[in-house]
């Protein structure tokens, strides 16, 4: 009987390993070096804890959702929250940033420390809802170097093209996020699509993506997230190949909260999947095109 193997790329080497449900007691952050940044000949990504993705397509170096600053010490993030983990990487440090891309701006996507740090010290691209187009020009962000994204546009970006993809995140009782106001992202490289489909309800659009080749898994269970089983939809109709976990391990929350959710909670919802569910460490590095192996 022929088993898949997942071929996983970390910046120490690349390891074959056969993936299954692995669980964790606690994840442990693996620190980002400068090698990540650099040119290549195809695409790497991670998870930067929380909902933060950080991808290099072939040089081009795209965040999304970063809150990569400490706050009053090492064990807080810039949010207030306490942190679980360590940050992989810290905006003060990170070596290159082209393209900043925010999905909304709830606390736990958006933070200006980090906003303001990758302005200064980059001049990066910003695409974003209106909404927070607005508070990166109180940061002095120009207008030229701001897109204010509209449902299902695409904008290129360096060596990848990024696709709007709708999102409905009403949680608010009063005055709640409308289309527009939230979004996600479909970044297609050469190697590869990866779709953070940000915080949204299951709404219909989503199952209308397809040829995905990596899913960023909302495993939040609570009101207007995809959640486990809004997230295993979406990773069935858009053929996602792997799924990364997200919304969870980062900050000391209460179970059950918007990032205090068990990922493992996915795994009856995912069971008849053909896709890889990964619950990699902040930090941890995975390589587009995927490769596999059979034995």
């Amino acid at each position: 009987m022929k088993r898949r193997n997942f071929i996983r790329t970390t910046l120490l080497g690349v390891a074959a390993i056969q993936m299954g449900f692995r669980g964790k007691e606690k994840l442990k952050t693996i620190q980002i070096d400068d090698s990540f940044f650099g040119k290549r000949d195809d695409t790497i990504f991670t998870w930067l804890g929380m909902a933060g993705a950080l991808i290099n397509c072939r040089g081009t170096i795209i965040l999304i959702d970063p809150l990569i600053s400490y706050g009053a010490n090492s064990n807080t993030c810039e949010t207030g929250d306490r942190l679980l983990v360590p940050l992989p990487v810290t905006a003060d440090k990170l070596p290159k940033a082209d393209i900043i891309c925010y999905t909304h701006a709830d606390g736990d996507h958006y933070a200006e420390k980090t906003a303001g740090i990758l302005n200064k010290r980059f001049n990066p691209v910003f695409i974003c809802p209106s909404v927070i187009a607005d508070k990166l020009k109180k940061l002095g962000v120009e207008e030229q170097r701001l897109v204010r994204i509209k449902d299902f546009a695409t904008y290129p970006a360096g060596n990848a093209k990024i696709y709007i993809t709708p999102a409905l995140h009403d949680w608010q009782k009063v005055d709640p996020w409308k289309r527009e106001d939230c979004c996600g992202y479909l970044v297609k490289t050469p190697d590869g699509t990866i779709w953070h489909p940000g915080d949204s309800r299951l709404i219909p659009e989503l199952k209308e993506i397809k040829n995905v080749d990596v899913l960023f898994f909302d495993v939040a269970a609570v009101d207007s997230h995809l959640g486990p089983e809004g997230s295993a939809i979406i990773a069935k109709t858009s053929g996602a190949k792997i799924m990364v976990a997200y919304h969870y391990g980062t900050f000391d929350l209460p179970p059950g909260t918007y990032g205090g959710c068990d990922p493992d909670d996915a795994l009856p919802f995912i069971k008849d999947l053909k896709s890889e569910f990964l619950k990699p460490d902040p930090g941890e590095v995975l390589k587009l095109p995927l490769k596999y192996e059979s034995e």
